[in-house]
C-alpha cells in the first residue's frame, strides 16, 4: 500500500552518487564542495547538469570563472565528503583545511583531486535559474581516472567503492553490484 508524502522531500530519489565540486575564484584560491544534485544530459556533446546552491561559495566561482571539476569519491572519502558538505567555503578555505592537494587538469584552471577515482573537467555552456539553486549545463572537456578502477565498460564496481547519499549522515557505496536474470521479459 502507497501513502503520499511531501514532495519536497527530495531524499525518495537517493542514494545518489555525491561527488566533490571544485571551482576556483578568479585570484587562484580554490574551493570544494559536495554535491549529488549531478547528471550527465547528453552524449553529443558530452554535456552534465550541476545544481548549485545560489548562496555558496562554488556558485559565485562558478560564476566567475565558467569552469569546474567533479571529483568522483569512494567509500574512503566519507569523511573528506561530509567535511566539504558541511562546511562553508565563505568562512573556512576547506581546500586548505581538509589538506587536499590538486591533480592539474589540461583543459581548464580548476584542477581535480589527488587521490580520488577520478574526474571531470567541465567548462559552463549555459545555467538556468531553478528555485533557491542555480543548473549550470556543462561541457565535459575532459575526463581522467584511475587506470586499475576504470575497465571497458566502466567502474570495477567490486573495486572502487563508489559513494552514494541517502540523506543526512547516512552512506552507501556500490561494492555489491547485481544483474538481472537473463532471459525473462
Amino acid at each position: 500500500m502507497y501513502v503520499s508524502i511531501d514532495p519536497t522531500n527530495y531524499r525518495v530519489l537517493h542514494p545518489r552518487p555525491v561527488y566533490l565540486i571544485v571551482s576556483m575564484d578568479k585570484e587562484g584560491k580554490l574551493n570544494v564542495m559536495a554535491a549529488s544534485w549531478v547528471s550527465p544530459v547528453s552524449d553529443e556533446p558530452p554535456l552534465i547538469a550541476v545544481s548549485i546552491w545560489r548562496e555558496s561559495k562554488t556558485y559565485e566561482n562558478i560564476v566567475e570563472t565558467g569552469e569546474f571539476t567533479v571529483n568522483i569519491v569512494s567509500d574512503k572519502h566519507i569523511d573528506l565528503v561530509w567535511e566539504a558538505g558541511t562546511t562553508s567555503g565563505k568562512k573556512v578555505d576547506k581546500w586548505s583545511k581538509l589538506g587536499l592537494e590538486p591533480y592539474s587538469s589540461s583543459e581548464i584552471r580548476v584542477p581535480g583531486i589527488k587521490g580520488v577515482l577520478g574526474f571531470v573537467e567541465c567548462r559552463v555552456r549555459e545555467s538556468i535559474g531553478v528555485g533557491e539553486s542555480e543548473l549550470f549545463i556543462a561541457e565535459a572537456l575532459k575526463v581522467h581516472v584511475n587506470r586499475e578502477m576504470y575497465e571497458k565498460y566502466g567502474w570495477n564496481l567490486r573495486k572502487t567503492g563508489i559513494l552514494l547519499h541517502a540523506g543526512g549522515r547516512v552512506f552507501t557505496t556500490t561494492k555489491w553490484p547485481i544483474f538481472p536474470r537473463r532471459g525473462r521479459s
